[in-house]
Order: C-alpha cells, then sequence, then structure tokens
C-alpha cells in the first residue's frame, strides 16, 4: 500500500483483510483537502482487499490572503487597494482584476471556480456600481497574481465583499443595534409577517455562518456571533432583498 503527501511516500505491506490506519499531516501553511478516492478524513481507518495507493491532496492556508483591500472612493465606485496590495509583495496589471457580483453565496476560490456568481463586465481596478449597474447586491473583485513569483499563494485571490443597496433604495429591514459585543442580543425588525424570510448570516471572508427561515414574524431576536469582526445578514422574501452588517467588538 502506498502512501504519499507533498514530501514523502511509504509503502506498506500487510495481510489481506487487515484494518491501518491512514493519516494526512499538513506542513506548517498548508491544509488537507481530500484523498484521490474523494474521502474529506484526514485520518481514515481502511480495510485491505487488494493493492491499492492513498495520495493525500493538501493546498495552501491562503484565506488570509484571500481578502485584499478596497477603497470605498464613493457611494457608487470601489477601487482595489493596488498600493495595500503592491506593498504586501503581490503585482498585477488592470487587466487582471474581474468583478463579480455574489449569486446565493461567494464562490469557493480553491474550488471549481467560478461556479454561479456573475462576472460583472469590468476589468480593470474600479467598479462604478452605481452608474453601470442597477439593484442592489453583494460585490468583490478576483485578481490573478499568478505571475507574482515565490510566493506562497500566488493564483487567483479575491478581495473583501463589499454590500452595495443603492442609493435610491430606502432601507426596509433594520438591525438593532448594529455595532454590538459578542453573544450580544439583536432585533431584526421590518420583516414581512404574511411571508417567508430567508436570513442568511455570512462572516467578513464571505463564509456562511448560519441560515434560517423566518415564518409569520415582524421581528426576530438574533445572537451575535461569539468572535470579533464585522458579519453580514442578508434577509430574502418575495418582497424584500437586503443585506445589512453588524460589528462585534471584544468588549
Amino acid at each position: 500500500m502506498l502512501f504519499c503527501s507533498p514530501l514523502w511516500a511509504e509503502e506498506h505491506k500487510v495481510a489481506c483483510g487487515s484494518w491501518i490506519e491512514i493519516a494526512a499531516h499538513p506542513l506548517e501553511d498548508y491544509h488537507f483537502v481530500k484523498w484521490n478516492d474523494g474521502n474529506q478524513d484526514s485520518i481514515r481507518q481502511i480495510q485491505v482487499h487488494e493493492d491499492a495507493t492513498y495520495i493525500a491532496y493538501f493546498a495552501a492556508n491562503c484565506e488570509e490572503y484571500a481578502n485584499w483591500p478596497i477603497i470605498s472612493l464613493y457611494d457608487w465606485l470601489l477601487m482595489v487597494d493596488v498600493r495595500a496590495i503592491n506593498e504586501m509583495g503581490y503585482y498585477f496589471a488592470p487587466e487582471d482584476v474581474s468583478w463579480y457580483r455574489v449569486v446565493g453565496e461567494p464562490d469557493d476560490m480553491h474550488n471549481q471556480f467560478p461556479l454561479d456568481d456573475q462576472l460583472v463586465e469590468e476589468d480593470n481596478y474600479y467598479l462604478t456600481i452605481d452608474q453601470s449597474l442597477k439593484g442592489s447586491g453583494t460585490y468583490y473583485a478576483v485578481i490573478d497574481v499568478s505571475d507574482s513569483q515565490g510566493m506562497l499563494c500566488d493564483g487567483l485571490m479575491r478581495s473583501v465583499l463589499v454590500s452595495y443597496a443603492g442609493s435610491q433604495q430606502p432601507a426596509k429591514v433594520a438591525l438593532i443595534p448594529n455595532a454590538v459585543v459578542m453573544g450580544q442580543t439583536m432585533q431584526l425588525k421590518g420583516l414581512n409577517p404574511d411571508e417567508n424570510s430567508d436570513i442568511f448570516i455570512y462572516s467578513t471572508t464571505g463564509q456562511l455562518i448560519e441560515q434560517f427561515v423566518s415564518t409569520g414574524e415582524s421581528t426576530i431576536q438574533l445572537d451575535a456571533a461569539q468572535v470579533a469582526g464585522c458579519y453580514q445578514v442578508v434577509v430574502k422574501s418575495p418582497s424584500i432583498t437586503q443585506i445589512l452588517r453588524y460589528i462585534v467588538n471584544n468588549k
């Protein structure tokens, strides 16, 4: 039996029918993804019936790089923070930047990107969301930094997520308060009690951390996240589509 990782491989001979344990241990700055047979358990038990090869796939921990800064120059204009990204050691041209509008939830940059997020036809540092796009939405930039030789994460990197409700669109739902401490209760007001409201809560990196449906209520209670940071609450119903934010402070 052959078990291999990016740096080493071992061959084991065991009796047919025996159970063995194999484990995938990533090096620093990497994480385990899956085995070559699709199994996603880093440590697993296998009963041996025939000769087999098991390969562990690892990927670089790029989450910290998948949050490039964005500058909001005006209410309707976003710009990739080129200077801040250059200071990290990454260089790119305007044609290396593509803007996307989130459909459902942000696409996973590490697996089968893109999936369903909508490509915005502006390939440069800027996104003029008010003048060229209608309606609300959440946007992000994908930057190709594959020419940054020697960097750990040198492929496609995603910027922070930016929500835009439209300068002419009145608020329908309110989150009170929207600056809280960890675990504090908030009120989400303005829901339509005559329809179901789908509510999604995302972390700053775009990870979906909670999802539920509100039925027959105009106000519901939300518990703030247990980790400091900025969070997004997406409310969707037949009559409401709105994105709210709240900040969790340490104390």
